[in-house]
């Protein structure tokens, strides 16, 4: 038993892979919107179609640098919060409590130990708090403090 032939689909052969063109998306437009694309992309000397591939683009880029940006505030937000919270509690405020990285330092003005309070002199070798958050006072550590992390 043999199967029935095939028909051909209409139009023409499909291209190969490499030599399609990306995707088509249409939308409609009222005439007062289809007038400004027309005379943007004039202006810029697109075409429509490249004129919204680009504005679709910068606005995806947009609100993913709108949400990173919303995301980053909120965790300040939330940090500069607990630390409120701390202070309106009368906790005391770990100085070290921020600190991502030590790093050694000869010191080029007095400078008092975060941790003992012991006087830093200028000169002496000392370890240099580095803080996520660029506004936070810089912590520094003695040498001695510094060998009991």
């Amino acid at each position: 038993m043999t199967s029935p032939p095939r028909r051909r689909k209409r139009g023409r052969a499909p291209l190969p892979e490499g030599e399609r063109k990306d995707r088509l998306v249409q939308a409609r437009v009222d005439e007062e919107l289809d007038e400004v694309l027309r005379d943007a992309a004039k202006q810029q000397r697109v075409s429509v179609s490249q004129l919204v591939r680009n504005v679709l683009e910068d606005t995806f880029k947009l609100v993913d640098n709108v949400v990173a940006d919303a995301a980053k505030l909120g965790a300040g937000v939330a940090r500069d919060a607990r630390k409120v919270a701390a202070a309106a509690r009368g906790e005391p405020r770990d100085p070290l409590a921020g600190v991502a990285a030590w790093q050694e330092v000869v010191l080029a003005r007095d400078q008092g130990c975060a941790q003992c309070g012991v006087a830093m002199k200028r000169g002496q070798p000392a370890m240099m708090g580095i803080t996520d958050d660029p506004a936070a006072t810089r912590p520094w550590l003695c040498t001695a403090c510094a060998a009991r992390l």
